[in-house]
């Protein structure tokens, strides 16, 4: 017999080593695939990241373009309005400053620009020392048939790479012309109380102090609030870093400091400021808001302060026609939505830390004493005032870079034919013999216990003067009078100083006080007889006056003090129809406005820009565009009331009706007038950023 078993078992010889051998190419399948998948996993994560650092390259490359738009030596133009003839006109120059701007770079290698008629494009730049590196390719609109854009935009393209990666990001930049401060000038600035600005501040003079002066909006109003808010501004020079008069809760040992203190953020603002002790004191209810009957003085049934409520409860106005009206505007209650500072915007000053406190030393006072009140910059990174402030950051503000010659074409019989009526006169170049009120013997400034010279004027009385000139040596007082189309007042541009021409303001003053009889004193009324700087000048004053039109000035090479110096008091006010580009624009004149004893006076809006050798306001009034002083000689620009002195600093007393109000808006929609001479802006259109080339 056959035996089946043994031969059953010699049919399975080798099948378990068929199934091993199976198994083990499964298994080497299976590790080659997780070896490929896990070093693709790797090339993918590392594609990933090239990527990523290559789009961080590109976005490098286009904050660094912006940055260079703002330091590069940008082409200057008298034009105001930036429009499409003017932008074409400027393209080539910006062009140029763009491959000569590229060529300072340090490495050698990164200076070579690639230049066309439409365009400038960048070597690669190395954003540091890993490979990443960008192209910038700078062109101008329209960039295709039908783009929407023209050439008043420049399209910027970033082109990042790092490894293998490539990415490209893009932005749209406008060329423009602006300001870009609510107050820039050449001597300090002093902002009273009741004096609120909404935009930056500039003062780039060295050795002027204090470069700035800003008093407290509330110190006065009760004595125990007057107490926290000194105790307050102590606290701050001695536990706060920095200089915006407030302390941040999210700042964790300053603000429990302030709180071991007493000093806490009442409002929930997340800042601890002079508002929080303002709040403290006058909301009675504790609902974070003060009403008129909150802030009532029981004991005269009047405000406290009834400019400074209408001043806080004015933040924020519209800036044109159609711009939505912010919530709480004018409501009647004073609370977060009204956005309070005294200074809403970044200080620029030309001065270092340490060289304010040089100044003050001796003087028992420190930085913080000079400036009270919450300063607020639009950055939350930003710092609130910049110290060595230099060219970068405020515009040249030389006399000689604004040419008012387009304003004095508007006006007298160049403007048209002349005509005089006893009411009406009509594109005139105004003498003395047009005056119909005889003349009159005042003091200059007026009111001023600290007056500067006597003058014999000219009056005339309720005229209405329709695009005129006003003669040099007219030193005339307008009383009731009404200014239509744009005023022209003629002055000597030629200051001497001996036979020579001068820039010196200390050579104005001697211009000024130059006599053809006798000397010169304060209290000698100047006349066209016996004073060369009353020949020369035109010292003006504009009583209840209305003025519906720019008023502009040549422009002397120095700085006169009060020989160049025109005064509105009483109840003159400026309601611009004719050009919402200026108020005035008088770069070497000394600007007076309102009263040194009554602050209601002359209220007014200024609208535009408000060009000036020196500008003091006193009065209630809205700055709504940007005040440039040029001039070197003033002591100071002063803001606000301050007292019966041009020499006072801080007035204690309230005057009668209160401290008067001030609203100080830089507009940035508002045109600039043809004639500034400044170099154009190159501002990015952040809403356009996008990834890709278009």
């Amino acid at each position: 017999m056959i035996d089946l078993t043994i031969q059953s078992r010699k049919g399975r010889c080798g099948f378990a080593a068929v199934l091993a051998i199976l198994f083990l190419g499964l298994i080497t399948a299976m590790t080659v695939a997780m070896y490929a998948l896990a070093t693709a996993n790797v090339q993918t994560t590392r594609n990933l990241a090239e990527t990523e650092k290559a789009r961080a390259a590109a976005e490098s490359g286009l904050r660094w373009m912006a940055w260079r738009f703002v330091h590069l030596n940008r082409p200057r133009t008298p034009v105001g309005s930036i429009d499409v003839s003017v932008a074409a006109v400027l393209w080539p120059s910006i062009r140029s400053a763009i491959q000569t701007d590229l060529a300072s770079m340090t490495t050698p290698g990164e200076r070579t620009a690639t230049v066309t008629t439409g365009s400038v494009t960048s070597a690669r730049i190395a954003v540091d020392d890993r490979p990443s590196r960008f192209v910038i390719r700078v062109s101008q609109h329209p960039l295709f048939a039908g783009d929407a854009l023209d050439q008043r935009f420049l399209h910027v393209t970033s082109t990042g790479t790092f490894g293998q990666s490539q990415r490209t990001l893009s932005m749209d930049f406008q060329i423009d012309k602006k300001v870009k401060f609510a107050i820039v000038g050449k001597v300090p600035i002093q902002l009273g109380r009741n004096t609120l600005v909404e935009g930056p501040i500039g003062m780039p003079t060295l050795g002027k102090y204090p470069p700035i002066l800003a008093l407290s909006d509330f110190r006065n109003l009760r004595p125990s609030l007057t107490s926290r808010i000194d105790a307050f501004n102590n606290f701050l020079k001695a536990h706060h870093k920095g200089y915006d008069g407030r302390v941040s809760v999210f700042n964790a040992a300053e603000s429990a400091a302030a709180q071991r203190a007493g000093f806490c953020d009442t409002n929930g603002d997340n800042f601890i400021d002079e508002q929080d002790l303002f709040l403290a004191e006058f909301d009675l209810n504790c609902d974070k808001r003060i009403t008129t009957q909150e802030f009532t003085n029981p004991s005269t049934g009047k405000l406290y302060d009834a400019n400074l409520f209408s001043a806080m409860d004015s933040l924020g106005a519209p800036m044109f026609a159609g711009d939505p009206q912010r919530m709480g505007y004018r409501d009647g209650l004073i609370d977060n939505s009204d956005g309070y500072a005294k200074v809403s915007g970044q200080e620029f000053l030309g001065t270092t830390v340490q060289a304010w406190n040089d100044n003050l030393a001796g003087q028992g006072k420190a930085i913080g004493d000079m400036m009270q009140g919450p300063v607020v910059p639009p950055d939350a990174n930003a710092s609130a005032v910049k110290f060595g402030a230099g060219s970068t950051d405020i515009f040249d503000l030389s006399p000689a870079n604004f040419d008012t010659s387009g304003f004095r074409a508007r006006t007298g019989p160049q403007n048209g034919a002349s005509a005089k009526t006893p009411s009406v006169i009509t594109n005139t170049v105004l003498a003395a013999l047009d005056a119909n009120g005889g003349t009159a013997s005042e003091r200059t400034p007026y009111g001023s216990t600290t007056y500067q010279a006597t003058y014999s004027r000219p009056v005339f009385r309720n005229i209405t003067f329709k695009n005129c000139r006003i003669s040099k040596g007219l030193n005339a007082l307008f009383d009731n009078c009404k200014f239509e189309g744009v005023t022209y007042v003629e002055l000597e541009a030629n200051i001497t100083s001996g036979s020579t021409t001068t820039t010196s303001a200390s050579a104005g003053m001697t211009w000024s006080k130059l006599m053809k009889t006798g000397s010169f004193n304060a209290s000698t009324a100047l006349t066209s007889g016996n004073s060369w700087g009353f020949a020369r000048g035109n010292n003006l004053r504009f009583n209840d006056c209305v003025i519906e039109g720019p008023i502009a000035s040549d422009v002397p090479s120095a700085y006169t003090h009060f020989a160049n110096s025109w005064e509105f008091t009483g109840a003159t006010r400026f309601d611009n129809k004719q050009d919402q580009t200026a108020t005035i624009i008088a770069p070497q004149t000394n600007i007076e406005m309102g009263s040194f004893t009554d602050p209601k006076d002359a209220p007014s809006t200024l609208v535009g820009v408000v060009v000036s050798g020196n500008i003091d306001i006193r009065g209630t009034s809205v700055i709504d565009g940007s005040i440039i002083v040029t001039g070197d000689g003033a002591g100071n620009t002063t803001l606000g009331w301050f007292g019966a002195s041009d020499s006072d600093t801080d007035p204690i007393a309230m005057p009668e009706g209160g401290y008067g109000r001030l609203n100080v808006r830089y507009n940035p929609t508002r045109a600039m007038p043809d004639g500034i001479n400044v170099p154009v802006d190159i501002l990015p259109l952040v809403n356009t950023y996008r990834e890709g080339a278009e």
